[in-house]
């Protein structure tokens, strides 16, 4: 009896964990942070996302915080292209082999003034749905050539 109740107890934490990992309803994402969140430099923003299902080669996603910083400004992840070849990916921007795509992804707004490609000395984008108007989860882990850290998880509702 002993042992059935530990083989349940440990089975129960396995599937606990795999939700926290983001394998629920973060389509292949294995982020662990909260859906729809940015965690910059140990700040968490709750982020409001927007997508716009322009044609079967390119989804537009977006996204802006709930909140504002102590100077009433907001975090914000500007609009990402993301075309057929950037599907279902994980990938180091940095990548030789991700020479082909281009990622076109910019924080603005006060709180953050970042090009991924510009101030960024490590980043990870994680795209997962597909070009059909359907959610989107994007994710982005990466480190800032100051220093600072930062963490992403956006889930769209479907295409405006």
């Amino acid at each position: 009896m002993f042992v059935a109740a530990a083989a349940m107890m440990f089975a129960s934490c396995d599937k606990e964990n795999n939700n926290e990992n983001g394998s629920g309803s973060g389509g292949g994402s294995e982020l662990n942070i909260a859906d729809n969140t940015v965690v910059y430099d140990g700040v968490t923003y709750h982020m409001i996302t927007r997508q716009n299902y322009r044609n079967e080669d390119m989804t537009q996603f977006w996204a802006y915080s709930e909140e504002h910083d102590g100077n009433d400004n907001l975090m914000v992840y500007d609009e990402l292209h993301i075309h057929s070849n950037m599907w279902n990916k994980k990938a180091d921007i940095f990548a030789e082999t991700n020479d082909d795509i281009n990622w076109q992804s910019k924080f603005k707004g006060s709180v953050l003034e970042a090009d991924i490609y510009e101030d960024f000395s490590a980043c990870t984008i994680g795209i997962y749905g597909n070009n059909d108007g359907s959610p989107v989860t994007l994710t982005l882990e990466g480190t800032l050539k100051n220093g600072k850290t930062i963490k992403m998880k956006l889930i769209s509702g479907n295409a405006d």
